[in-house]
């Protein structure tokens, strides 16, 4: 129903649509070699449930593939797997199976997931001219530890797909500059025109461009594993009262334009930028 190139893959089941994903955690890459393995097990889980949000699916089953050092032990790996489980119940989601082995390489923790589909799951290819832009949550400044402890916006993708205005949505894992332009090139190689100040930065992104408000700009739109959803309203069409959003959620950062290319608007100031963020490059 939904195949390749989004955040998850959407088929038929006998009684209803599947959403699947697949993405692991590697050490030197997704986290440090000191950090708690517990948040190595949860941060495993919550990439997959914001793949699974972003398509508005509801999370149900898990299972987990550890490659470890050959010399881990069982304690840390039961540090890892306890990590697992916890943020598997905190989404109603129920660990099925897995299986571990052991390598030279670096720690790999890899998490399949499979969700049940709304009606109409949300597409990145779907914006539309006129859609105006949103966010769920703020942006940059992931590596402060927003990366390891951020919560997939499960409620919040489920109800936005049970909304006939929203149009598209994609999980910003890669900065909101790349993944943005992943929907315009998806959807049709439309633009879009960012306003600056609508942009919500987070305070570790402030804080770590040492209060500079242009820098902390500049990592909400590039730093990447912020986790939260980016979607699309039709032009026109108003958000239901209620919900999970946050009225910052509810407010557009932007809309969706006919020239390709990503444009940042600060009062009569424009500026085309590059769409670049975290990109995982394999050697040709």
């Amino acid at each position: 129903l939904v195949p390749l190139g989004d955040d998850a893959a959407v088929v038929r089941s006998p009684k209803g649509g599947l959403v699947l994903c697949c993405d692991p955690v590697v050490e030197g890459v997704h986290f440090l070699a000191d950090t708690p393995l517990s948040l190595v097990g949860r941060k495993a889980v919550n990439r997959n449930l914001s793949d699974l949000a972003a398509m508005g699916a509801a999370a149900r089953w898990l299972l987990c593939s550890v490659v470890a050092p050959k010399d881990f032990g069982r304690a840390r790996l039961l540090k890892v797997l306890g990590g697992v489980r916890a943020a598997a119940r905190a989404a109603g989601a129920t660990v099925v199976g897995g299986d571990v082995a052991a390598a030279a390489g670096p720690l790999v923790v890899t998490i399949s997931a499979v969700g049940e589909a709304p009606p109409q799951p949300l597409r990145r290819d779907a914006l539309r001219i006129g859609d105006t832009l949103h966010v769920t949550g703020p942006l940059g400044g992931s590596i402060a530890g927003h990366h390891l402890r951020f919560r997939p916006a499960l409620r919040e993708g489920r109800w936005l797909a049970q909304q006939a205005g929203v149009r598209a949505a994609i999980d910003v894992s890669d900065g909101l500059l790349l993944d943005l332009q992943t929907m315009l090139a998806a959807s049709g190689g439309y633009g879009a025109e960012l306003a600056s100040a609508a942009i919500p930065v987070r305070a570790a992104a402030t804080r770590l461009s040492g209060g500079a408000v242009d820098r902390a700009l500049e990592r909400a739109l590039r730093d990447g594993e912020d986790h939260c959803l980016l979607f699309s309203v039709q032009r026109g069409a108003a958000l239901p009262k209620g919900g999970p959003l946050t009225q910052r959620a509810r407010r557009p950062i932007g809309q969706v334009v006919a020239a390709p290319g990503i444009t940042i608007v600060d009062g009569a100031e424009r500026r085309r930028v590059e769409a670049a963020g975290f990109e995982h490059r394999i050697a040709p």
